[in-house]
Order: C-alpha cells, then structure tokens, then sequence
C-alpha cells in the first residue's frame, strides 16, 4: 500500500512538473512546418498576413521578401526595415525568443518594436536564439509587438516562443561583445587593410566631424527614405574622409522632417556600425561605415539632443546637390542647416 501511495505522488509530481513546463512557455509558433500557414514558397516582396491556431503574423512590404523554405523547412525575410508583426495575446509578456538556424547570417541585426519604439535590446546573428527581455510598462497584455530586422541581411526562423510574465527563465546568453570607439584615421586603416568589397564582422563605433552639408536621402515624391549620406573626419574641415553610408538616427530609427535639423556641418558625430571597403564602377575604393546609426552628437546622446533644433544659422554656408558651396545667389536646388530648398 506504502508504495502504491509513493507511486501516485511521484506521478503526481512528475505531471506538475510537465504542466509547469508547458504552462511557462505560453505560446510557442512552430515555423518548421508551412501546414495551415500556407506561406508563399516564392519572394513575396508585398505585404502579407498569415493565421494558423489563433496567431496572425503581418509582414511587412519588404526589399527582399519572405517565404517558407521546404527543403530545410524555415521561414527567412529580410532585409533592412523588414518586419512581422504579432496579433496580440491575451496576457502580460516578459520575453519573446526568435530561435534562428543554423546557416543564417551572424551580422543580422534585430530587435522586439511595438510602434516605432524599440522595447528590448538589439540581438546581432540569426544563427541561434535571440532572447528579447519586454521594456517594463511594455508587457501589457494586448500590446502588438512587431520583430524589425536592422541590418542589410536576412533573417531565418523556425520557431517563435512566447513567454507570460513571471514564468519566463533566465536564458544563458552571450555576452554582448564590445563595440571598440575609434577615430576617423583609425577606421580607414582598418578598411585599407580589407579586401576589395569587404565588410567588417565586428562593428565599431566611430567619431568624427561633419565635413559639408548632410545629405538626407530623398524619394522621387520628395518624402525621406530616413538615412543620411555625410562624410566624417578626424578634424573640422579635414580632407582624410569616411563616407557614412544610409546612416539612421539614434536608437536605429529612421531621420523625419522634425528630426533631421538635428546634423549640420562640423558636428562631432559618433555612429556605430560595419565598416566596408566599397569599390565603385570605375574601381576606385570608397571607404565607408554601413549598416549604421547616430550614437552621439557633439558629445550629447539622445536623451539630451531636442527633436529639433534651435541653434539653426541662417548664414550657414549653402550647398548645392553634388556638395559644392554656392553664394547666395545661386538658383535651384540648395542645402542648408541639412534642409532641402528652392532657390529661386
């Protein structure tokens, strides 16, 4: 009888331990399967949403598309600024995890949105699993949550894991590598010594001085794309030039009208990113910082720098498309203060 009893409360506790289990983790989206999903196994570079089990998953418009791979069975989209968005659930969330595979690009860069708003800390690799720990104040049941790739890269994924307020367990994750602070002359070395077209794996974080007036990338309709051409050097005015290429504002984010007064010539800057060795059609090497965002302006992270500007100069020196300073009485297209007018 002694051990009948002992049997029934060992199975008992085996069972309580595998409802826990289960319980913790409380949705888990299986993407190894295109079952019920019925994902396109072509690029679909257009928006899209899919449902299975009361989960819809919304890409977004995308320069590289999504679909389900059958052959490894996985999802992959991508690349820069491609998203998903999650329908919403119906209870707290503390921790989103993207399990990747192996194979994928270790630069993919992502992180866990909801709006515009970046809620936990940016991952770099899409080989294994990013852990995503939800901002305090954004794990309200009901929040929509939006996975954003950062990087000029794919991401590939086969399981998505979502995990209920105070059930989540500390993943054992990596430390999160330094990203080494270097000046201008330091960042052409390193690309000098780089192959034709390379890019780095690590990223750096480098500091200069706006030389000329910052290009604000615009669309034919006059509307931001939300990045900025400029050229940095170790000194204001300096002829030692790296290219910052298509960087984003601070937190990874895309420059508006509000914001882009916010860079002006001979600023000191600091932007993270990859460093490359561009080579251009005629192969010559431009030497470059991609995949890059604003760390710092003259010495003020982003918390202290206003949306705006209030320090515009009205005799700022003007600039006309192709960078060469023009008097006052040039006519056409003209950049000033990082501003986009007419002369007429």
């Amino acid at each position: 009888m002694l051990m009948k009893k002992t049997l029934r409360l060992s199975l008992v506790a085996l069972m309580a331990m595998l409802t826990g289990n289960v319980n913790a983790q409380e949705v888990t989206i299986d993407l190894t399967t295109n079952d019920g999903w019925n994902f396109p196994t072509e690029n679909t570079k257009t928006a899209a949403s899919y449902t299975k089990d009361g989960v819809t998953l919304t890409f977004s418009e995308s320069n590289n598309g999504h679909r389900f791979v059958e052959k490894d069975a996985y999802l992959i989209f991508g690349k820069q600024d491609a998203a998903i968005t999650f329908s919403a659930f119906s209870f707290d969330v503390e921790r989103i995890d993207i399990v990747g595979r192996e194979g994928a690009s270790t630069s993919t860069r992502q992180n866990i949105y909801v709006g515009s708003e970046a809620v936990s800390t940016e991952t770099v690799g899409a080989t294994a699993t990013c852990y995503y720990k939800i901002a305090e104040g954004k794990q309200a049941a009901g929040t929509i949550y939006t996975l954003k790739v950062n990087s000029n890269h794919n991401s590939q994924i086969t399981k998505i894991m979502i995990w209920k307020k105070g059930t989540s367990t500390t993943p054992d994750t990596p430390d999160t590598p330094e990203v080494s602070v270097i000046g201008v002359t330091k960042a052409l070395e390193a690309i000098a010594a780089l192959a034709d077209g390379a890019t780095t794996s690590e990223k750096y974080q480098v500091k200069g001085f706006i030389v000329g007036a910052p290009d604000f990338q615009r669309k034919d309709d006059g509307s931001l794309y939300g990045n900025v051409n400029c050229k940095i050097a170790d000194e204001k005015g300096g002829t030692q030039l790296l290219t910052v290429f298509r960087g984003k504002n601070f937190g990874n984010q895309p420059f508006t009208e509000e914001t882009i007064s916010t860079l002006k010539e001979g600023d000191e800057v600091v932007f993270e990113g990859q460093l490359q060795k561009y080579i251009e059609k005629d192969g010559s090497a431009t030497p470059e910082i991609k995949n890059c965002y604003l760390i710092s302006i003259n010495g003020k992270d982003a918390a202290s720098v206003k949306a705006v500007r209030t320090d515009l100069d009205a005799n700022a020196p003007a600039y006309n498309v192709g960078g060469q300073k023009v008097s006052d009485n040039y006519r056409g297209l003209v950049i000033q203060n990082g501003r986009k007018y007419i002369n007429k």
